[in-house]
């Protein structure tokens, strides 16, 4: 019978990741800041002199500053964003369009003769916020947008009769010489995208060789630690039974193999992954006992620390003589405080020598009176 009034918590050893994982945003998180350096140094170093010198050409003049503000404040919303690594997302589409509006209305405010030249500013900082807006794409998208630029900046040509051979071959040049930059930087960035995802699936693989070798480390030391326990014990005992040296008729032989088979049965549950190991490991002496005809009722009261495995032994080592010795019934009780835990078990066991804890912070106290043996072990912290 269990009665189980708190849980303890959780005393399973997690083997915790100590490589970090690279990932695409914090290895593209450099790169950004790179574009946003460029970008911003485009339009303070070059755009805002041709800007400052060709006042006097635009109607009105206030459109190319509010473009140019809007233009600086995207590019130090990109570097924001990059600092914190995160990515536009689904907001990237709706701040191309509002870019592309601002391009066409600062391109709308420059005289038609100067559509190609120094006046024309705004041309290509905004290929370089089409870079901010699809780093993390890949160049393709890149190329959709810049492809986009180039026709709607070839319609307002033709608005405004600047169709000629002249202009369009010096558009051409321009767009070549501004293109090849962003466009290899598109590339650049599709490129460390791979090498991010090979480093990950590289790094993944490595701390699941190092797990598992930790793990199999782990298992191979609790094997040889439950064999020097059985060899101490239950090795000589068996041995006894073999060569004779020890009769099977003998009570007390009988009840030193009862006592080895609710160890084994210890050692076995001390292999489970489960939320609370003492309960386990007593719940499957109990079970062994039981088999006996005992009568055995268990009560957990309280919250418990974790127990290291020889807190744990320590405590139910006495329990364990006294379950084996009962005759008829008994009952254990496992109590928790935040500082120590005790076992303690009430049994009619007939006359047994009782083994000796010896375990730092624990302590046993045992009483009789009238047929019956109380026993109590305590761990403190």
């Amino acid at each position: 019978m269990l009665d189980v009034a708190a849980p303890a918590p959780p005393a399973t050893a997690v083997l915790k990741d100590t490589a970090p994982e690279p990932t695409t945003a914090h290895i593209l998180r450099g790169l950004r800041l790179a574009v946003v350096a460029i970008t911003l140094a485009v339009l303070c170093g070059l755009s805002l002199p041709m800007l400052l010198v060709h006042m006097d050409l635009y109607q009105p003049a206030w459109v190319q500053i509010a473009a140019f503000t809007a233009f600086v404040l995207i590019a130090c919303g990109f570097g924001a964003l990059a600092w914190l690594e995160i990515t536009p997302g689904r907001w990237r589409w709706p701040l191309a369009v509002v870019v592309f509006l601002i391009s066409i209305a600062a391109t709308a405010a420059v005289p038609a003769p100067h559509l190609i030249g120094q006046a024309h500013w705004s041309f290509g900082p905004l290929g370089w916020l089409a870079v901010l807006l699809t780093l993390d794409l890949g160049a393709r998208p890149l190329a959709a947008l810049l492809v986009t630029h180039y026709v709607v900046t070839l319609v307002q040509l033709a608005v405004a009769g600047q169709t000629d051979r002249a202009t369009l071959v010096g558009m051409a040049v321009q767009t070549v010489i501004v293109w090849g930059f962003q466009l290899a930087v598109g590339h650049a960035a599709t490129l460390m995208r791979r090498i991010a995802v090979d480093a990950a699936r590289v790094a993944e693989q490595e701390e699941k060789l190092r797990t598992d070798e930790a793990v199999a480390e782990r298992l191979h030391a609790e094997q040889r630690l439950r064999y020097t326990a059985l060899a101490t014990t239950t090795a000589p005992l068996l041995a006894g039974l073999a060569t004779g040296a020890l009769n099977p008729e003998d009570e007390r032989v009988r009840r030193s193999c009862a006592l080895e088979a609710a160890r084994m049965r210890r050692l076995f549950a001390e292999g489970d992954d489960v939320p609370d190991p003492l309960v386990h490991q007593l719940q499957a002496c109990i079970d062994l006992v039981e088999r006996n005809g005992i009568t055995v009722s268990l009560a957990v009261r309280g919250e418990r620390p974790v127990l290291s495995r020889r807190v744990r032994r320590a405590l139910t080592e006495p329990v364990l003589a006294v379950l084996v010795a009962t005759t008829r019934s008994a009952r254990v009780t496992v109590a928790g405080w935040p500082d120590r835990v005790s076992v303690s078990v009430v049994s009619d066991m007939a006359p047994a020598e009782l083994p000796t804890v010896e375990c730092p912070g624990v302590a046993t106290t045992t009483m009789e009176a009238e047929g019956r043996v109380w026993v109590e072990v305590t761990w403190r912290a």
